[in-house]
């Protein structure tokens, strides 16, 4: 080690970052508040928090739909006719007489699966209608729930309610729901 070298360049480094995050933390405690962060977060769930403490709790419209009804009919006639579609697909694999017996098998075990997407689907739907929303679409993939429901923001309790009924109803994780509010 030289003499007349105190610190070395890396220890200065180190003491420049751990000065530099006792500045941020201090920043953040000073400029943030916690019970309004906690406030906004038990009032909307997904709502968000501006620097200048105003809160922003109406939910982001998706899609290209400008009226939440015509979102809804739309979307559910389209549901109807890829139903239609699909069933008369099957309805022809197994009226096809060069159709092997495991394309026929195949076919009936995907009428199956279709019929009980179908009707979880419509069971989340009405029970959610039950629940108070006005206006709800349930979409089910292999994978994941989709959940349109028409509101201006949801609740903590009304988020929790839609998960627990599209988690009952579908089979799917909690990981694989998704919620989507519809003015």
């Amino acid at each position: 080690m030289k003499k007349g070298k105190v610190f070395t360049k890396s220890q200065i480094a180190l003491a420049l970052l751990v000065v530099a995050l006792g500045a941020a933390v201090w920043l953040n405690t000073k400029y943030s508040s916690v019970s309004d962060v906690q406030n906004t977060v038990s009032k909307y769930l997904g709502g968000v928090q501006y620097v200048g403490n105003e809160s922003q709790s109406s939910a982001v419209q998706t899609g290209a739909a400008a009226e939440s009804g015509d979102y809804f009919n739309t979307a559910k006639a389209e549901r109807e006719k890829a139903i239609k579609a699909a069933q008369e697909q099957i309805e022809e694999t197994l009226k096809n007489e060069n159709a092997s017996d495991d394309d026929k098998k195949a076919a009936v075990e995907l009428s199956a699966s279709l019929a009980k997407r179908i009707e979880a689907q419509t069971n989340i739907e009405n029970l959610l209608k039950a629940k108070g929303f006005e206006k709800a679409l349930a979409v089910i993939s292999d994978e994941t729930v989709t959940v349109v429901v028409k509101s201006d923001g949801l609740l903590a309790s009304e988020t929790l309610q839609i998960q627990d009924i599209a988690t009952e109803h579908s089979g799917i994780p909690l990981s694989g729901v998704k919620i989507i509010t519809v003015k």
